[in-house]
């Protein structure tokens, strides 16, 4: 893949791929317009990708720039693409393209900028390929798992909210009727403990029947009143519940080798008028300064707590952000079994959390609560990665 050189084309050009390769970046000239206008100013001209990652983002966040979010999604086509590299070098039958990977979670890129803690000293390229990853990974393991799942054995296994979604998804003006019909189907229809949930098979006419004369009665008690159905009404109402939930959960990828912006545009003159003021850039400044300084103060923390560790919690981490081991490999490298590979992780990255969370709230008198550990969680995640990254190696090509 071949790497953009200069921040200009870092926060103005796109991914085109061709037959599922990377073939070449596009540029957006609006973008790049901007860009070139914004370096046009003496003192940030030699300022890094850091800077412009928290200053557009900043930006974004305060609806301040109406191009800010499409400058954050050319940096991160990088992250993005080696995320899903990754995943599709390392995993057996992945249902999609490297392509149709890519655009499937670089879509999500406005998900992904309302979870980072720029805050908390968090690189944005570091950040977004780990964020990338475990979006992907999710959503790999989701579909694999509705994907072996029968129909009834998928109806069992879906929550109220995740039916209501799927349905408003597909069309259904009115989701009471289908969620009441899957509330009887779940109350009469008990499977059997010994038999897993997945190979569920059809529910028999006698099951069907109790099903509808439930719904019949419960219809009853609800405003408005819903009309009375039939037994067959009642299967076709869950036969469409449960492909509205597969359509839902596991959407199908199309392909969209297409740069997401018009690398042809021609730029408005109304387009010409800048959003940003000269304070933004100083704010920016002063904001990079700050998170650059936490940064540091977290690395060292960091490192301190690491160097606590006992040895074979060292050997644990080096063996998995260092030398990439799969767990079955570290649990023969420590002699243990492969499942405590997982619980020891967690264990010791709960530890280096626990020192982080409190430094933080002695220190920076920060607040600690669920947001704020999980945000604190992925800036350990993605510096661990960096800290064992051997010394002089792209990470980006360590995937390849």
């Amino acid at each position: 893949m071949q790497q953009r050189t200069t921040v200009i084309e870092r926060f103005s050009t796109f991914i085109q791929f061709v037959e599922d390769r990377f073939d070449r970046w596009i540029r957006d000239s609006r973008l790049h317009q901007g860009m070139e206008e914004e370096l046009a100013h003496g003192e940030n001209a030699s300022q890094p990708d850091g800077f412009w990652t928290l200053y557009w983002y900043k930006l974004w966040h305060r609806k301040a720039h109406d191009r800010a979010a499409a400058h954050l999604s050319a940096y991160l086509q990088e992250p993005c693409y080696w995320a899903i590299h990754s995943i599709t070098q390392r995993f057996a039958n992945v249902p999609w393209t490297l392509a149709d990977g890519f655009q499937a979670a670089i879509a999500h890129t406005d998900r992904l900028l309302k979870g980072y803690r720029p805050d908390y000293g968090s690189d944005l390229n570091a950040y977004a390929r780990a964020a990338f990853s475990n979006l992907m990974r999710d959503q790999l393991r989701q579909q694999q798992d509705i994907n072996i799942c029968s129909d009834w054995g998928l109806l069992r296994r879906l929550s109220q909210a995740q039916l209501q979604r799927s349905l408003l998804a597909a069309g259904f003006t009115k989701t009471e009727p289908a969620v009441l019909a899957w509330q009887c189907f779940k109350a009469i229809y008990t499977p059997d403990p010994q038999r897993s949930t997945r190979t569920l098979p059809s529910p028999n006419p006698e099951q069907f029947a109790q099903m509808t004369e439930r719904y019949n009665q419960l219809r009853l008690q609800l405003k408005p009143l819903l009309p009375a159905v039939s037994v067959e009404a009642l299967e076709d109402s869950l036969n469409e519940a449960v492909q509205a939930a597969r359509t839902h959960l596991t959407p199908a990828f199309t392909s969209l080798d297409q740069p997401q912006f018009d690398p042809d545009g021609k730029t408005p003159i109304d387009d010409l008028s800048r959003d940003d003021t000269p304070m933004d850039l100083l704010l920016a400044a002063e904001a990079y300064a700050e998170q650059q300084q936490r940064m540091q103060q977290i690395e060292t923390v960091l490192r301190d707590a690491i160097a606590q560790l006992p040895p074979a919690d060292q050997t644990l981490l080096r063996l998995y952000y260092q030398e990439n081991c799969t767990q079955t490999a570290i649990a023969e490298e420590l002699q243990i079994q492969q499942y405590q590979v997982s619980r020891q992780l967690s264990r010791v990255r709960q530890r280096l959390l626990s020192t982080v969370a409190r430094w933080s709230q002695e220190t920076l008198h920060i607040s600690v609560n669920s947001a704020v550990l999980k945000g604190m969680s992925d800036v350990i995640h993605e510096w661990l990665q960096r800290h064992y990254q051997p010394e002089g190696e792209d990470l980006d090509e360590r995937s390849v």
